[in-house]
């Protein structure tokens, strides 16, 4: 008889690949990966100047503040020829003139609109800053995904690869057996069967391995290369659901920027009122007037005008259309209104599916850890009892196929823990680059709104 290949050592071998997540000298963490995301990710980057464009609105808003100014210039060529007989008939003759003036409008008065519009942009403003931060925490959640799903796919690659090796063997061995007349032709084929099925099942993992691996290239920017399983993540989770629930209640980014939307939306209706009120302006003018006559009976005449004067305007009806646009933005009001009841119910829900997957993730691990040291206890057993022929090779099968399915479910249960942790994280608005201390410089958009909300000439 061929010397059987120690079935416990078989499967301890499996079931140390699946329970840790290949574990190298100097792997990259989660936290480094999600810093290069948060570096280079051309999602997030485009965001950011958007961002950026909607910031100017505050220096478009507070325009309505500052004066108009203008210089403007003209120059006329005049012919006449008037003939009565007169000896100054032709006094008028050809003439030149030549305008140049400047000329200045400041707001006094516009019932409010620019004070209501500069806190409109401002809110707008602050809801989009929020809009930043969701988007930074749904690139994470993807990236951290990706991570994750490298992680898993990297572990079964490994778990197939150790099936196949251990299945060949046993096929090696069955044939060997079969030489010797020690078992059939049925059990030769039964065990070609399963290695067929385990080099299948190897070549579809390492599809879904390259697969996962161009996903992470996408979101993070680089290639995967000897990562380790996040457990450091742990420590940002919250310890209770209470607690989870109250700390996404006051941070979600969806609900602070469907509130500051709503402050926006409150804001544009006093704006667009304002144009029923009276609009009162300070306008001066200073001119040079220069006329020139080919004519010498007349001499060259200049003129310097210096005007100014407070002009008020007091609309009256304007085709309904000011009465149109407060309608309107009371709707938008409306509107904004009630997505600030959908945010606050919909971050509920998140939270609490995100916190009952992640517990019942982490139970099911607990579980699955019981059914791998019970399938490796139960192969061990049923090769024993297969040498002593009390078990058919066919039982020695699907015992390693057993152990095989266990240890693959745990690899998919821990990454499935940590994506719901992660999902519970951004519910919580805690799934940022700063929240996770990651070594990055941190984006800071209040920084270039407040620098851009007060120019008044530049370009940049």
């Amino acid at each position: 008889m061929v010397k059987k290949m120690n079935g416990k050592f078989a499967a301890s071998l499996m079931m140390a690949t699946a329970l840790t997540f290949a574990t190298p000298t100097k792997a990259q963490s989660i936290f480094e990966a999600l810093g290069q995301t948060y570096n280079t990710n051309p999602t997030l980057q485009a965001r950011r100047a958007y961002l950026r464009s909607v910031d100017e609105n505050a220096a478009i808003a507070k325009s309505g503040y500052r004066p108009n100014i203008a210089l403007t210039g003209g120059y006329n060529d005049r012919n006449s020829n008037v003939d009565n007989g007169s000896p100054l008939s032709q006094a008028g003759g050809d003439s030149s003139t030549t305008t140049l003036a400047a000329k200045i409008s400041q707001p006094i008065f516009n019932g409010f609109a620019t004070v209501n519009s500069v806190k409109a942009a401002d809110s707008l403003i602050r809801a989009e800053q929020n809009n930043l931060s969701t988007i930074e925490q749904n690139i994470f959640l993807e990236a951290s995904t990706a991570y994750l799903d490298v992680l898993q796919n990297a572990a079964i690659v490994d778990l197939q690869k150790n099936n196949e090796k251990l299945l060949k063997k046993r096929l090696d061995e069955t044939v060997q057996r079969f030489n010797v007349g020690e078992v059939t032709r049925t059990d030769v084929s039964q065990a070609r069967a399963r290695h067929s099925q385990a080099v299948s099942d190897r070549i579809a993992s390492e599809g879904t391995y390259e697969a996962s691996k161009a996903t992470y290239v996408q979101l993070i920017g680089t290639n995967p290369e000897k990562l380790e399983e996040p457990e450091a993540i742990k420590d940002f989770l919250p310890k209770s659901y209470e607690e989870a629930h109250e700390i996404a209640v006051a941070n979600n980014y969806s609900i602070l920027a469907a509130k500051n939307l709503l402050k926006s939306q409150s804001y544009d209706v006093y704006t667009n009122t304002g144009a029923l009120l009276p609009q009162v302006s300070l306008d001066g003018s200073v001119s040079k007037v220069k006329t020139e006559y080919d004519n010498n009976l007349l001499g060259d005449t200049t003129s310097d005008n210096v005007e100014w004067g407070v002009n008020m305007i007091i609309p009256l009806y304007n085709s309904g259309e000011s009465r149109a646009k407060i309608r309107q933005s009371k709707y938008k009001k409306w509107q904004a209104q009630e997505q600030v009841i959908e945010a606050e119910r919909q971050v509920k829900s998140v939270v609490s599916s995100a916190w009952e997957y992640m517990v019942s993730n982490q139970s099911k691990i607990k579980a699955i850890q019981e059914q791998v040291n019970a399938n490796q206890v139960a192969l061990d057993g049923v090769q024993k009892e297969e040498a002593l022929g009390n078990r058919t090779i066919l039982d020695v099968l699907d015992a390693y196929q057993e152990l095989l399915n266990s240890n693959v479910n745990e690899v998919k249960a821990r990454r499935d823990y940590y994506v719901s942790g992660m999902n519970l994280l951004m519910s919580m608005g805690k799934l940022t680059a700063k929240d996770l201390k990651l070594g990055v410089d941190i984006y800071n958009p209040k920084k270039f709104y407040k620098e851009t909300r007060d120019k008044w000439l530049s370009l940049n």
